[in-house]
């Protein structure tokens, strides 16, 4: 199969997360911050997340990732797809739960509170599940 099909899966669900995330930015912005835990270890971490989230996109411009590239089949191709519309289903769930609480640091916001309804009263940090679920990446040999 080609190997555009899973490229093109995979830029369509990298643009899905930055549409889900987007408004819920937007929005926290709007919200005062009574206090921030940002620290260097946050950082540090949050770094890394972005240079994960640039790496695939970096193997669709780019062939410094083909060496690692091999034949993809339908069965891994369809597995990969579920895995990602889970992993983006549990994402805009978590976000859309969070509501005002939601921030990209550790931050309590003005009148902030623990949520405990929607996937949040099943699983913990259904974020990072989500990003977990979506790193079962389609990107042949790297995952």
């Amino acid at each position: 199969m080609n190997p555009w099909i899973a490229k093109a899966v995979i830029l369509v669900a990298n643009v899905v997360l930055i549409a889900i995330r987007a408004p819920h930015g937007h929005r926290s912005r709007s919200i005062k911050v009574v206090k921030s835990r940002k620290g260097t270890l946050e950082i540090v971490l949050l770094s890394l997340m972005w240079i994960a989230f640039f790496v695939p996109l970096i193997w669709i411009a780019v062939p410094a990732f083909s060496f690692a590239e091999y034949r993809l089949g339908a069965g891994p191709l369809v597995a990969g797809i579920v895995c990602f519309a889970a992993g983006l289903w549990l994402f805009f769930r978590s976000h859309a739960d969070l509501g005002t609480n939601w921030s990209i640091t550790l931050e309590v916001r003005d009148q902030h509170q623990l949520i405990t309804h929607g996937v949040y009263r099943r699983i913990r940090h259904p974020m990072y599940t989500a990003y977990v679920t979506r790193s079962k990446r389609l990107v042949p040999g790297i995952w």
